[in-house]
């Protein structure tokens, strides 16, 4: 497939440890700005319908990045839908980049902010300004490619995950047994009063941490417990279970798999990975 045909535009100047460095970009016949970083000697093009392993990075018109994709994974995919017309989009920019290709290119940041549905942002947007980004496109994968290497990495994940807890347990409740759930209970102070039903409101201190020790919050740092009802679906079921074992002034410590905790997938928003076994040191506060 050939590609689209460029015609010189412009120069920009960019300043770089004290010197000035002109880069001259190009323009497509829909407007878009661009320079290629690197040309592969590949002749393969995204098609309709492809997965695209990207590295991607963008900035504002100051230079601040504002996006990494290797702050979130190293396997940044993206879906590829070939442009109905050709324009100043990213899927213009992925349209005629082969795979093994770095590319240089500016959009109109209002434009973009705009179609990612991103309206907040907007009135703080010049109409005028534009984004640069850096993208290289290291794959071309068919859906079903993706589909797999997903699969054979959650697998090996789960497969992890139960070692590592296999392997806990052994070494520290060779004896405990899971609940109809799966979770691991330790009631470490008993409390007073009647046990916690599903129709309350409560209120814990917790320590969060993974299997091998590596903390991930404690609600004792700030004095700030956690109140959920306990019957709420989108509290942790494992905290959800839990809590019904105890009493006021009662204290635990409970070992949720991934499906009782996070999610199998984890939680973007936390930070947490995918497959992560959790440990809490569960204390209720009160309830009501």
């Amino acid at each position: 497939m050939k590609r689209f045909l460029i015609f010189f535009i412009g120069i920009f100047v960019f300043c770089s440890c004290s010197q000035q460095k002109q880069e001259q970009y190009e323009q497509t016949e829909g407007g878009l700005y661009f320079l290629y970083r690197d040309k592969s000697d590949s002749e393969l093009l995204p098609q309709d319908g492809n997965k695209l392993h990207l590295d991607v990075k963008y900035f504002n018109d100051k230079d601040s990045l504002l996006f990494n994709s290797q702050d979130i994974t190293s396997q940044f995919i993206m879906d590829f839908f070939q442009p109905t017309a050709h324009g100043a989009t990213i899927n213009d920019a992925l349209a005629m980049m082969h795979e093994g290709d770095s590319i240089s290119f500016k959009i109109n940041a209002y434009t973009f902010f705009l179609n990612a549905g991103q309206t907040a942002i907007l009135p703080k947007i010049s109409k005028e300004e534009f984004l640069r980004f850096e993208i290289r496109l290291k794959k071309i994968l068919s859906p079903e490619i993706v589909e797999k290497e997903i699969a054979q990495r959650d697998q090996e994940l789960k497969d992890e995950e139960e070692f590592l807890l296999d392997d806990f347990l052994t070494k520290n409740y060779p004896d405990i047994k899971p609940t109809k759930s799966g979770l691991y209970f330790i009631e470490t102070a008993e409390g007073e009063g009647p046990t916690i039903t599903k129709d309350k409101q409560v209120a814990i201190h917790y320590t969060a941490t993974y299997i091998n020790g590596e903390p991930i919050y404690s609600t004792y740092q700030k004095n700030n417990p956690l109140v959920f009802a306990v019957s709420d679906p989108n509290v942790w079921p494992c905290l959800s279970e839990a809590v019904q074992y105890m009493k006021k002034g009662g204290k635990a410590t409970i070992i949720a798999e991934s499906k009782l905790a996070a999610g199998e997938r984890g939680d973007k928003g936390l930070k947490i990975p995918p497959r992560k076994t959790i440990i809490f040191d569960l204390e209720v506060i009160a309830y009501k």
